[in-house]
């Protein structure tokens, strides 16, 4: 039963090497076809996880920011707006031309209006806070 296995195995190499003998320029090719699209599978899955991450952690950004604007804590929350817009921002140069980054721009704005106005120690309602939680998270991928 050994015997028969590695003769079995000795003829599927001894085949593989025949038409990789025979058909070296096709075989190249195809290698490079498929070492290609495992690359740029792999720059995608990578490029997604990243932007993933930032979002997440805008998202946490934006959560503690929410805290500290309902307990009157303006400044800090005027910090954490601000440490979820740079997340927000770099989540748009991870992609700067994609649908996503414009879905991201508006959210942006919005946020941007929301820590300005912190920013200057005014509160804003409960409703607005829960709005903008709600638009980022219509926005994450």
């Amino acid at each position: 039963m050994k015997v028969l296995r590695i003769l079995i195995l000795l003829g599927i190499v001894f085949g593989l090497g025949y038409y990789t003998g025979q058909k070296p320029d096709e075989v190249k090719q195809r290698l490079r076809d498929l070492s290609g699209q495992v690359l740029e599978n792999t720059i995608g899955f990578d490029q997604k996880t990243n932007l993933q991450r930032q979002m997440l952690a805008a998202k946490d950004g934006i959560l503690e920011g929410r805290a500290h604007a309902l307990d009157h804590h303006f400044k800090e929350a005027s910090g954490e707006f601000e440490r979820a817009l740079r997340h927000l921002d770099q989540a748009v140069e991870l992609d700067p031309q994609g649908p996503m980054a414009q879905k991201i721009q508006i959210v942006k704005q919005k946020f941007q209006e929301a820590q300005q106005s912190l920013a200057k120690g005014h509160s804003l309602p409960p409703h607005l806070l829960d709005d903008l939680r709600q638009d980022l998270q219509s926005v994450m991928p």
